[in-house]
């Protein structure tokens, strides 16, 4: 059998909660890198007639409203 004093449990108690937190830790950065998105102001157009904002594909400059159909122009800001 082997001899382990309580110090020496203590710290094997310990080591097996921070790597148990650590593995938790590269989860969850790993999970937000995966599962993120992101919104940039060029992407969203907000239509003049009816105040609609909704989302385009990047590099389109001319779009048509989902709402009322009112063709819109997005702006490079």
């Amino acid at each position: 059998m082997i001899a382990v004093d309580a110090q020496m449990a203590m710290f094997i108690y310990l080591l097996i909660w921070f790597i148990f937190l650590a593995i938790l830790w590269g989860r969850e950065l790993w999970r937000d890198k995966i599962y993120d998105w992101a919104l940039s102001e060029g992407k969203i157009c907000i239509c003049e007639e009816c105040h609609y904002a909704f989302l385009i594909k990047p590099g389109e400059s001319v779009t048509r409203c989902p709402r009322c159909d009112e063709m819109c122009t997005v702006r490079k800001r």
